[in-house]
C-alpha cells in the first residue's frame, strides 16, 4: 500500500532555464583543474554550506580558482536558482498527490541558493524533505532512501519515488524497495530492468495522481498507463 510519495526536485518538480549551475561550474574550469571537478561536486551537494561563497572559498583554495572563476561561479548558482520554474502541472499533480497519500522531496542538491521553494510555493505543499547536502548522501546510495524511511516512518513497500533521473531515482528505488515512478518527458528508451520490477513510466506528472490512486488500488501493471 503506497502511504506516502516522494518527489525528486530539479528537472521533476522545476526545471531552470539557465541550466544545471554544476556543469557551468565545470565549464569555467582550466584543464589543470578538471580532475577535480567530481570531488568538487559531490562536496556541493554533499555538504551543508552557509552560502555558494562558503563552498566556493574551500574549493578556491583547493584547486586554485582565480577571482573571476569564483565571481561567474557564484553568478552560475544565483541564475540558476533566480530563474528556476515550476513545470506547469507541479503544483496541481503534488496537490493531487497529496489527497491520496503524504508527500516528500528527496534531492541531490546543495543548502545554498535554495531560496526557490519559498518562491515558487514548494515549502508550503511539501513540507517534509530531505537534502543531500543535509544528510551528506546522494541518491542513488541506499543511505538516502533509508533516511527517508526513517523520516517518514514508514517500509519500503509504503513508498513510491517520483524522479526523472533513470539512475539517481529509478534505480535507486527499487534498489530499496520501492516503488518507482520514471518521469520520462523525452520519451528517452528504457534501460534493461527486471520486468517484475515496480517500475512506472509517465511522459508527465498529470498522470502520478491516477497511478498513485491505482497502486492503492491494487493495479499492479507496470504499462497500465505508458
Amino acid at each position: 500500500m503506497i502511504r506516502a510519495v516522494v518527489f525528486d526536485l530539479w528537472n521533476t518538480l522545476v526545471f531552470s532555464p539557465a541550466g544545471s549551475p554544476f556543469q557551468r561550474m565545470k565549464e569555467l574550469l582550466k584543464p589543470e583543474q578538471e580532475g577535480q571537478f567530481a570531488a568538487l561536486m559531490r562536496d556541493g551537494m554533499a555538504r551543508p554550506y552557509a552560502s555558494v561563497h562558503a563552498f566556493l572559498k574551500v574549493w578556491r583554495g583547493a584547486i586554485g580558482l582565480d577571482a573571476a572563476q569564483v565571481e561567474a561561479m557564484a553568478q552560475a548558482f544565483l541564475e540558476a536558482g533566480n530563474q528556476a520554474q515550476c513545470f506547469r502541472e507541479s503544483s496541481e499533480s503534488v496537490g493531487a498527490v497529496r489527497d491520496l497519500a503524504r508527500v516528500a522531496l528527496l534531492s541531490n542538491t546543495q543548502t545554498f541558493g535554495l531560496e526557490l521553494l519559498d518562491r515558487l510555493g514548494l515549502s508550503d505543499c511539501i513540507r517534509i524533505r530531505l537534502l543531500s547536502a543535509e544528510i551528506g548522501v546522494l541518491k542513488p546510495e541506499s543511505a538516502a532512501f533509508e533516511a527517508m524511511q526513517r523520516k517518514l516512518g514508514l517500509f519500503p513497500g509504503n513508498l513510491a519515488m517520483v524522479g526523472d533521473s533513470w539512475n539517481d531515482d529509478v534505480q535507486g528505488a527499487l534498489d530499496a524497495g520501492w516503488t518507482a515512478i520514471w518521469v520520462n518527458r523525452e520519451a528517452k528508451p528504457r534501460p534493461d530492468h527486471d520486468p517484475e520490477a515496480p517500475l512506472y513510466e509517465v511522459r508527465s506528472l498529470h498522470r502520478v495522481p491516477e497511478l498513485i490512486q491505482g497502486l492503492q488500488e491494487g493495479m499492479r501493471c507496470p504499462t497500465c498507463l505508458g
